[in-house]
């Protein structure tokens, strides 16, 4: 079993191992990065700042802070909707399709389609 933290952005819920996971913080003083990447929503002031991306499509009013390959950022979301203890065996493939390979995974529950996401691969977008 793995506990996974869920999370919505748009009308799709995701989730992410809450081992990865730091904090859930607002978008309050969401500073535009210059010239930043793509996916790159801005910055949050801090000690040290704090790089917020958004692969999952603009907007968001919840920053999920992740912790991968020893590198802290913010993922942009809508909102944060629990955690989820999921059994590994659960877990279907990733769907095809993809540029990046952004989800590993699918997890139907309840009737719902969740994706699964890896943080190794949120952390190659900064």
């Amino acid at each position: 079993m793995i506990t996974m933290v869920r999370f919505r952005t748009g009308n799709t819920q995701y989730c992410l191992a809450v081992d990865a996971t730091r904090a859930v913080r607002t978008t309050n003083g969401l500073l535009p990065l210059p010239q930043g990447r793509r996916d790159v929503a801005g910055i949050l002031p801090g000690d040290p700042p704090l790089t917020v991306i958004a692969p999952f499509g603009p907007g968001g009013e919840r920053v999920l802070v992740v912790e991968a390959a020893k590198k802290t950022f913010g993922v942009l979301v809508d909102a944060v909707t629990g955690l989820a203890r999921v059994d590994e065996a659960d877990i279907r493939p990733a769907p095809d399709g993809q540029d990046s390979q952004l989800i590993s995974g699918i997890i139907r529950s309840e009737g719902e389609l969740t994706l699964v996401t890896d943080p190794e691969v949120l952390v190659r977008r900064l």
